[in-house]
């Protein structure tokens, strides 16, 4: 399993360029590529490093990716438990006051944990049921 996480983050933050983690979520045709493109990337490197080409696997990999980065899961889970978002933040963000940087770097954190671990949870979940 620490190969699984290894080409977790190879794939979501070595593999990753800017316009992937802006545009994957957009609902255009660029938004679309660039989901595609990112998880493509993320797909290869999770079977590369843990060396299973099984198309099985590699349709989990791929469509567990896809589902939580093009819509936006995390972001949405964190609003349903009404914990620290980033659009909750941006729009605080006009009521500055002396802890604005921690609360950012708070809320990004949060975000940044929350989505690595439903990758985590639902990869880990597709790989028991078909293992």
């Amino acid at each position: 399993m620490f190969e699984m996480l290894l080409g977790h983050l190879v794939g979501d933050y070595l593999l990753q360029n800017k316009w992937m983690a802006l545009m994957k979520s957009k609902n255009t045709k660029m938004g679309w590529l660039a989901a595609i493109i990112h998880c493509v990337l993320y797909t290869a490197s999770v079977c590369l490093i843990m060396w299973n080409f099984d198309p099985i696997w590699i349709g989990a990999v791929f469509a567990s990716h896809f589902f939580i980065d093009k819509f936006g899961l995390a972001n949405i889970y964190i609003e349903f438990i009404r914990g620290r978002n980033l659009k909750r933040f941006v729009k605080e963000s006009w009521e500055a006051d002396n802890y604005h940087i921690l609360k950012g770097g708070f809320t990004t954190f949060v975000y940044a944990v929350t989505d690595n671990t439903m990758h985590l949870l639902l990869m880990w979940g597709a790989y028991q049921i078909i293992y």
